[in-house]
């Protein structure tokens, strides 16, 4: 045998053995979290408030978010102070050139490419996409969760992550969901929270839009949970994340029918919501307008605005 045939032997030998302990670890998570439902229902009933389910793209029952399984009951009589969305804008002027900047990007190209996606691609094709990709966001959650020290949901996430990878074909299928796996999305600025790192200001990034001291510091080890940072293969890694950036923008055009008054504004306070709801944290009672007529909005937010890279 040549030495490149035995070194990519070799290699092959090391992939399988660390697939396997991959499998292995799934497997002994999601036995750690089926025991841990009962311990998980307990604390429920201590204090942790559950939000109703959602519905995803084809209907089936979608888990609570981290935010609607971490958020706390208040205690009667303890304040908790928190500074509003527009308290934590301190460059709000730096922000808002930026903001203009990635709204141009926006208009003029981002959104009229994913205008073009969603009008070639197939609504199966389209969910398909989607949905190989959350699979390897399942990865990112459980990563996290252990961070947390989780473990229940890391066992949902990891085992939702090796049965669609497995039997849903890379995650092409949503098998684990007919299996009663719950979805808790997670990323690194919620391990920083949990960690007692604070929030910092807010900001507005070029290209890839609204963040905070704190996700923005999450952003650099983070990309080492990602796919695309393990592909070697420039035109395939470039592909691929134009494939995920598309996708995720497709996603978002109807959603933007709800945003009303300053867009600035609107986007800001909506993220400031989400990112305080799925770490945990309660969002100031002034948020999204509760001073307007008919009071606050009651809309429990999705997903899509909390994700670690999208628009």
């Amino acid at each position: 045998m040549s030495p490149k045939s035995y070194q990519r032997a070799f290699l092959v030998r090391v992939l399988v053995r660390r697939l396997h302990v991959a499998v292995t670890l799934s497997v002994l998570l999601l036995s750690t979290s089926l025991y841990g439902a009962s311990a998980d229902q307990q604390q429920s009933a201590a204090g942790l408030k559950q939000a109703e389910p959602k519905q995803n793209i084809e209907g089936a029952v979608q888990a609570p978010t981290g935010s609607e399984r971490s958020m706390a009951v208040p205690q009667e009589g303890v304040a908790m102070p928190r500074k509003s969305a527009a308290e934590k804008d301190r460059w709000e002027g730096f922000n808002r050139r930026v903001f203009a900047f990635n709204e141009f990007f926006d208009r003029y190209a981002l959104k009229p490419a994913a205008r073009g996606y969603k009008w070639v691609t197939p609504s199966w094709l389209d969910n398909s996409v989607t949905r190989f990709f959350e699979n390897m966001r399942d990865l990112r959650s459980g990563l996290n969760n252990v961070l947390q020290w989780e473990w229940y949901y890391a066992g949902q996430n990891f085992g939702r992550f090796t049965v669609n990878t497995t039997l849903g074909v890379a995650g092409i299928f949503d098998v684990a969901t007919g299996m009663k796996l719950r979805k808790y999305p997670d990323d690194l600025g919620s391990t920083l929270a949990v960690w007692g790192v604070g929030e910092g200001p807010y900001l507005m990034l070029p290209f890839l839009g609204p963040s905070m001291g704190r996700d923005a510091l999450a952003l650099w080890p983070e990309d080492y949970m990602r796919l695309r940072h393990y592909i070697d293969h420039d035109l395939t890694r470039y592909s691929v994340t134009a494939l995920y950036v598309l996708d995720v923008r497709a996603d978002l055009l109807d959603f933007e029918k709800a945003i009303v008054g300053d867009r600035y504004s609107f986007i800001r306070d909506y993220y400031f919501q989400s990112r305080r709801l799925q770490a945990g944290e309660a969002p100031p009672v002034d948020d999204f307008g509760a001073d307007a007529d008919g009071g606050g909005w009651d809309d429990e937010p999705s997903d899509s605005s909390s994700e670690d890279d999208g628009w």
